[in-house]
């Protein structure tokens, strides 16, 4: 089974320029110094700080990065990058209305799309269209950057946010805002801890620093039937104010289930935590098993 997803709505910018690697290296929580053409990575864009102004995946062109985002941050991020460009000699188009994107899922996919043994945050041109292995979902998933990706069944949003919840990956606008520090977002493979000054950067080695952060987003599995509601407060024995839930969904497989930021005194594995109204919670770890 290969499972489709449109993902034109994405905000897509090409950064050109002799200055461009240094740049966004300076700009995004990993390492983009490291990367060689046909390489790309997940990072984020922190404001001075420390908090999340998007997350985002860069790819490594020969001459170029490709850098991909939800489109609701396309006009904030866009104005970002141009503020801070000053005397570099970088240049940002934003390529979001003129070119299509697909998301390409399942065991299947790699063999429909002719990739092979693509490893993840790699990219390969296939017949003259850019496909990029990636790590979304809990199963393979490639971003397809063309008009006609391979045949399979379009997913809608509401079967796509069962799926992004049972992996654990945290969205804009749920998980993730101007409000919430990135370390908290279960996010490790979007920071760097090893290279140098970025924008945010003391924000995150401070947090860094001390050994520990107060809150981090887990799994829940939720007693009964029904979807929790989006920022219900999470109460334990050992805490009162023990977390809220970003999103919550009812899963074929794993029945109601929700992603939540949790307080470390009370996010082990296997801890039960009650919902405002009395409803019980099991914390769990993500991807759900």
């Amino acid at each position: 089974m290969i499972l489709l997803r449109d993902l034109s709505s994405r905000a897509r910018f090409r950064l050109t320029g002799e200055d461009r690697v240094r740049f966004l290296h300076s700009m995004l929580t990993n390492d983009v110094e490291a990367l060689a053409p046909g390489a790309g990575l997940r990072a984020a864009m922190l404001t001075v700080k420390g908090k999340t102004l998007c997350e985002l995946q860069l790819w490594c062109l020969p001459d170029a990065f490709l850098m991909e985002m939800e489109g609701e941050r396309r006009q904030a991020i866009f104005a970002v990058l141009n503020k801070h460009i000053v005397m570099d000699d970088v240049e940002v188009a934003d390529l979001t209305d003129e070119t299509r994107e697909w998301g390409v899922y399942g065991p299947e996919a790699a063999a429909a799309l002719g990739v092979g043994e693509l490893a993840p945050f790699t990219m390969r041109d296939v017949n003259g269209v850019n496909i990029s292995a990636v790590r979304e979902l809990d199963m393979p998933g490639f971003h397809f950057f063309g008009e006609r990706p391979p045949e399979g069944r379009l997913i809608g949003e509401d079967e796509w946010e069962i799926l992004r919840v049972e992996a654990g990956r945290p969205k804009w606008g749920a998980e993730l805002d101007e409000d919430r520090l990135i370390l908290e977002a279960n996010m490790d493979d979007a920071v760097s801890l090893t290279k140098g000054c970025y924008l945010g950067q003391e924000v995150v080695a401070r947090a860094t620093a001390r050994g520990h952060i107060n809150r981090t987003l887990k799994g829940l599995r939720l007693d009964g039937d029904g979807a929790a509601a989006r920022g219900a407060k999470l109460s334990a024995a050992a805490r009162e104010d023990a977390g809220q839930v970003t999103s919550s969904v009812v899963s074929p497989r794993f029945g109601a289930i929700a992603l939540a930021y949790v307080h470390r005194s009370v996010w082990d594995e296997g801890t039960e935590l009650t919902l405002e109204g009395g409803r019980k919670a099991r914390v769990t770890a993500l991807p759900f098993r």
